[in-house]
């Protein structure tokens, strides 16, 4: 019988029981000046270890070919937000029950690979240039293997207009990158040339994608001597020499501070394993608590490099002391307009007085930096941020809040992470493509959002992102208790994948990129036919719960945002 291939949007997600049958021998998508055209293709009836040999034909010899690698989703995301294992809150808007695996990660490779099983999927990529009148270019894809060839074609139609590269004068965009992971994924030492060099990759890939804002944690400016917080200015000046290498422009500052967990002050994980053991129910209460209840009743927090308490009279000097060698170093390096601060991630209505006073003490040291949180609560935190990250549903909920906030001179980012699920836009692995797309196109439809924030760029989980996704944060081979407050939706954590020798992207970045390259052509005809945007708009988004899911349906309009543009 041989084997079968055949094509896919790359905004459709497939698996690695998803039938040929329904895709297709020829596929067109549209783009112009500045973006990248691509597809997916299934292969299934192949026979493992046999290599796959895919050969090219087209009008040049700029493309990339990369096997998707599956990822799992053990668990589906909540209805609400986490996961449907913690409360059994069974989410109805999903892409397919888990647990399943989906084709993610995109491992780029010349010509030739040994899919491990009789089902393989590869993506080809192109971009788009040079176009000076509108053209169809048609790419002529052959897969060979066990000595039978399927010919697929790609045509693209290029358009003459031209989405300009991500910068400091386009939509700001920033996800939270993990240094001490890059070091353990590829197995260098931390702060060492080799860790430098997987830094500057997984920031070629961020910038590719459109990120253009990059956040550094307070803990990799800062060492702990004597102490005390001391800014490591030399290494700061290598952070910020890759990130500007790679394209980064703009800054943004980790939290100084942290909130109190539910541990004990003395407590360690075994202790806690112990104090699970002995009350089981009291615990469970616990994590219950800090899942729903947006975290601790505990008015407390500590400064993350030195763990002095705050509030308290070391934990007031430390933090001065902390963001005074910051601000000193950003005048320094004339930083100061180009630089965001995060205080304290995601304050809440409890935390609110230390929170208060936080950003009180670094404003006083640190005048004229703009502070920006992500946080799911507005009110009672008022007057304390100055760009707010709300997340897309708290933001719609609390609309008249936000517009508000702007109307004081303050300004509006959203923020995603493990909330919003159910029909929300997120990024989750259990959700449409498409989802991550609509989140460059919001700003249209909610005209004060200035960025998008989201934590997992590299971070967290298990580190063994191919065999597991939902992890908590804190395990052990032999640990039987579910620390269901860290157990969190698959893709929450990152969305660049460690690979070989440098990083890889996704299928959710290369959405992201498509979103906020839309982004960009609508602007331009908003600029041309301010009339004419919004039509196209809502004929694919309206709300961040009110959007369209059919890949087709998105293709026809964006030819059709495209057609206005020429």
């Amino acid at each position: 019988m041989g084997f079968n291939a055949a094509l896919f949007d790359e905004l459709t997600p497939i698996y690695p029981d998803t039938n040929p049958r329904d895709g297709f021998a020829e596929y067109t998508v549209a783009g112009c000046n500045g973006t990248a055209a691509g597809v997916h293709i299934m292969l299934t009836g192949l026979t493992p270890g046999l290599p796959v040999t895919v050969s090219v034909k087209g009008g040049h010899r700029c493309f990339k070919l990369f096997e998707l690698l599956p990822v799992p989703v053990e668990v589906n995301s909540g209805a609400k937000q986490r996961t449907e294992y913690l409360k059994n809150d069974v989410n109805e808007n999903v892409i397919r029950r888990a647990p399943f695996t989906v084709y993610e990660a995109l491992d780029p490779f010349y010509n030739i690979y040994t899919p491990p099983y009789a089902h393989s999927a590869i993506a080809f990529k192109t971009p788009v240039e040079y176009c000076r009148e509108k053209r169809v270019s048609a790419w002529e894809i052959s897969v060979q293997h066990n000595g039978e060839t399927r010919t697929l074609t790609l045509n693209v139609e290029e358009y003459p207009c031209e989405v300009p590269k991500a910068g400091s004068d386009t939509f700001n965009y920033v996800n939270w990158f993990d240094f001490d992971r890059m070091a353990w994924d590829f197995r260098c030492e931390k702060w060492s040339d080799a860790h430098f060099y997987v830094m500057e990759q997984y920031f070629r890939a961020a910038v590719f994608s459109r990120q253009n804002v990059l956040c550094v944690g307070v803990h990799d400016m800062f060492d702990k001597e004597d102490g005390r917080a001391v800014l490591n200015a030399p290494r700061l000046d290598k952070i910020l020499a890759a990130a500007r290498k790679a394209g980064f422009q703009r800054f943004h500052g980790g939290a100084f501070a942290l909130r109190k967990n539910f541990m004990d002050d003395d407590e360690t994980y075994a202790s806690l394993d112990h104090r699970l053991i002995a009350h089981p129910e009291e615990i469970a209460r616990e994590y219950e608590r800090q899942a729903f209840d947006v975290f601790d009743n505990e008015p407390n927090a500590f400064v993350r490099v030195t763990g002095e308490r705050l509030p308290g009279d070391e934990g007031e000097a430390a933090l001065l002391s902390a963001a005074r060698q910051l601000y000193a170093y950003l005048k320094r390096n004339r930083l100061t307009d180009s630089w965001y601060q995060c205080c304290l991630d995601e304050p809440n209505a409890t935390l609110e007085p230390v929170y208060r006073r936080i950003c009180e003490l670094v404003k006083q040291a640190m005048p004229g930096i703009p502070v920006m949180e992500p946080t799911l609560e507005g009110h009672p935190l008022e007057g304390t941020m100055d760009i707010w990250c709300p997340s897309p549903d708290k933001y719609e909920q609390q609309l008249d809040f936000y517009k508000e906030r702007v109307k004081a001179g303050e300004k509006i980012w959203v923020y995603t992470c493990l909330t919003p699920a159910g029909n929300y836009c997120n990024r989750l692995l259990d959700m449409e493509r498409l989802r991550a797309v609509w989140v460059g196109w919001s700003p249209m439809v909610y005209t004060d959002i200035e960025g998008f924030l989201h934590w997992g760029g590299n971070g967290g989980g298990t580190g063994r992102p191919f065999r597991r996704q939902a992890a908590p944060f804190y395990e052990n081979v032999l640990e039987f208790h579910p620390k269901h407050s860290m157990f969190l939706p698959a893709g929450d954590c990152a969305i660049f994948y460690p690979g070989k020798e440098q990083p890889m992207i996704s299928v959710r970045s290369e959405a992201h990129r498509i979103g906020f390259e839309d982004l960009c052509l609508l602007e331009r005809l908003k600029e041309k036919s301010p009339g004419s945007v919004m039509p196209i708009v809502n004929k694919v988004f309206r709300k961040f719960d009110d959007f369209e899911k059919d890949t087709a349906a998105y293709r026809a309009v964006r030819r059709e945002l495209l057609e206005a543009l020429v």
